[in-house]
């Protein structure tokens, strides 16, 4: 049976920070990696030769100041995943018709300060960034870590279904199927019943019939019809992709105009309202 693991992995976190400095695919990472650790944009850019060297010693330095709280959230998310851990896997993996057999390996979750969540492989890292500012205490944790593991999930279902996307609509589809399963009632007395998603997709609009309608509501439906039907996920994952198929080039635009602008979307009014003109479909 497959399981999540918790591990601590420095060189993956140092690995981590210097690759979202880097990464074309998501640009604003850059930004956000330098809002939230200000001195670390100073060092850099002050000593740019030497990058993954300044990486290293501001991880080890931040790690070294915040040492207590760091093994608070440390032992709380130990804590979270040891009690309902396996539960949560299974639980996602029914929703998804995904048998677990299938799985490689385990699945780590690495605790960082990096600023949030993502995944690589079998490995996510879990954000403990807010320990730097004394919260030790992550009741999300689980739900993050089923959102991030549908990823891994999604990903072998389309490899076996030979099912092949551009990265934008690819980004879509798994960005809106993980909250839309983190937000199923099968999760009650595990993690709290909330959306737990990205802004980039759970801000997107439709518009059908001259109504509007979010993005996650349109397919949360679909998704609820289709288990109420008796269908598969794979028979709704086929016909949400086949929708998302048809307005590839608008959500290829969101998502340019999300790298432009980042987070500053939810900030500005004007930039938010752009960002929500619906996408009209069929």
């Amino acid at each position: 049976m497959k399981n999540i693991i918790v591990k601590e992995d420095c060189k993956a976190e140092i690995e981590i920070f210097f690759n979202f400095l880097h990464n074309k695919e998501y640009p604003q990472h850059r930004n956000m990696i330098f809002f939230h650790f200000p001195e670390l944009k100073y060092l850099i850019e002050g000593n740019p030769e030497n990058e993954v060297g300044i990486i290293k010693n501001f991880i080890q330095k931040t790690r070294s100041q915040n040492k207590k709280n760091i093994e608070r959230s440390t032992t709380y998310i130990e804590g979270a995943v040891r009690d309902n851990g396996e539960i949560s896997l299974q639980t996602l993996a029914n929703l998804m018709n995904y048998n677990l057999s299938h799985a490689k390996e385990d699945y780590i979750l690495i605790p960082t300060i990096f600023p949030v969540s993502p995944f690589s492989g079998n490995t996510f890292f879990y954000s403990i960034y807010k320990s730097l500012q004394g919260v030790t205490e992550y009741p999300k944790v689980l739900a993050v870590a089923v959102h991030e593991i549908s990823h891994m999930m999604l990903l072998d279902i389309l490899i076996e279904k030979n099912v092949s996307l551009d990265n934008f609509t690819k980004y879509f589809v798994k960005e809106l199927i993980a909250p839309i399963l983190v937000f199923q009632d099968d999760f009650t007395g595990i993690f709290k019943n909330e959306i737990v998603g990205n802004y980039n997709v759970l801000e997107i609009y439709f518009k059908k019939n001259g109504q509007t309608v979010k993005a996650f509501d349109y397919f949360l439906k679909k998704f609820e019809d289709n288990r109420a039907n008796g269908k598969t996920f794979s028979e709704f994952l086929d016909d949400m992709i086949a929708h998302c198929l048809k307005i590839k080039e608008p959500i290829k635009e969101k998502r340019l105009f999300d790298n432009k602008h980042g987070l500053q979307i939810l900030a500005d009014p004007e930039l938010l309202r752009q960002f929500r003109e619906p996408i009209l479909i069929d």
